[in-house]
């Protein structure tokens, strides 16, 4: 089984933000595990299911990408990634972070239809030796994306992005 191991920046509520989160996924989820250590025992704390028929897309990029990125510009809610490249998807994972300025690290940006039809967006932060690992966990699940058929709030976002895209806009805030 395919696996990454990453820290949260942004998108979900954690009992421990600073944890590292295992990231899977099997036929129909991507599956985020918040696991704590008591004593010599290995606790599960949270398990969050995103159902592989809403994601709309994922990438890696270095925060220094990011520099000067402000949420009151972009707003949240881009839709990114898949639909106007790894550009658009990391100032969607980033919307809601604030400003960031010249850090060096990788992230890893998912994003994806909530429940109620809302895109959102979860970014990770990548410990250096992860990158790599995070990079073939990401080719597997895209490997796997192509046997999913997308539901119908996925593929109007996907649909519109692709129209705003041939218009020559490069951002749509939702």
């Amino acid at each position: 089984m395919a696996k990454a191991l990453v820290k949260l920046l942004h998108g979900l509520e954690l009992k421990d933000p600073d944890t590292l989160l295992e990231v899977t996924f099997d036929s129909e989820f991507l599956i985020i595990v918040e696991k704590s250590i008591k004593g010599f025992k290995t606790i599960v704390e949270n398990t969050f299911k995103i159902p592989l028929v809403n994601f709309l897309g994922s990438t890696i990029t270095t925060e220094k990408d990011l520099t000067e990125v402000n949420k009151s510009v972009i707003g949240r809610g881009i839709v990114g990634g898949l639909l106007f490249g790894p550009a658009g998807l990391v100032l969607g994972g980033m919307s809601g972070i604030g400003t960031k300025k010249g850090a060096t690290y990788h992230v890893y940006i998912v994003s994806f239809v909530s429940s109620n039809g809302e895109v959102r967006n979860i970014t990770f932060k990548m410990p250096l030796p992860m990158v790599s690992v995070t990079q073939k966990f990401d080719d597997k699940l895209k490997k796997q994306l192509i046997k999913v058929p997308r539901s119908e709030a996925a593929i109007n976002i996907l649909k519109q992005a692709q129209e705003q895209e041939q218009l020559g806009k490069p951002d749509v805030i939702l």
